[in-house]
């Protein structure tokens, strides 16, 4: 389990998972820390955990999503980071 964050409060927790052996320790600092915000949204750990990976993904490959769902999520947790 590792900690992801604590938003006005709560600390959120997710699930360890296998990432890319390329990521770097900010890589997954930032991913939890989105993840922690996509919680505290309200969605599930998975929803949460996926859309933070995409938006990390997207910061560094400049990709784009065939998932409307997937990129509306990673559009709020990016104006989430804007008001921040």
């Amino acid at each position: 389990m590792w900690t992801a964050g604590l938003r006005e409060g709560v600390l959120y927790k997710v699930a360890k998972r296998p990432l890319d052996p390329r990521w770097s320790q900010a890589d997954l600092q930032a991913v939890l820390g989105l993840c922690a915000s996509g919680q505290h949204l309200g969605w599930t750990e998975e929803r949460a955990f996926q859309a933070a990976e995409a938006l990390v993904i997207k910061r560094k490959l400049n990709v784009i999503w065939q998932n409307d769902e997937l990129n509306a999520d990673v559009t709020r947790l990016t104006h989430l980071l804007e008001k921040a």
